[in-house]
């Protein structure tokens, strides 16, 4: 008897207010392929009360994770393989079950993609680099909790 261990038995809902608290999460998704600049981000917005991020490097993956996780906030980079952020916010933007998420571009080339943001009444856009607290900011005030 001296070798063996007592049978641990935990209770399933001791658990349960974590995990109540963690659906109330509002969930960003990130379409950016630059690793360093991904990883700030869902950090950054996981560390926030009431936010969990989710970061895709491939503009093709984007929507379905946004179908997944049922976002609400789409972060978009505009240079991506597979779709880049303009076509990924046309195809959010045709798809009724999550066309009136809100998105926020986040990029370098903010100038040379200004008329496309035009015609397509983009407003929310930040240039990199950008103010960490800057984004944050736009963050609550897109997705509040």
């Amino acid at each position: 008897m001296g070798g063996q261990r007592a049978l641990e038995i935990t209770n399933p809902l001791k658990s349960l207010p974590r995990r109540v608290e963690e659906r109330k999460k509002k969930v960003v998704v990130i379409g950016e392929d630059d690793e360093p600049i991904a990883l700030l981000l869902r950090d950054a917005i996981s560390d926030e009360p009431g936010y969990q991020a989710v970061v895709v490097s491939d503009g093709a993956l984007v929507l379905e994770t946004v179908r997944q996780v049922h976002a609400d906030l789409l972060i978009l980079d505009i240079m991506m393989p597979g779709l880049n952020g303009l076509e990924v916010w046309d195809r959010v933007r045709e798809d009724p079950g999550v066309r009136d998420m809100p998105v926020l571009f986040v990029s370098a080339n903010v100038p040379q993609f200004d008329s496309e943001f035009q015609r397509r009444k983009i407003s929310t856009v930040l240039t990199k680099p950008f103010d960490l607290n800057e984004l944050l900011e736009r963050v609550r005030s897109l997705c509040p909790v």
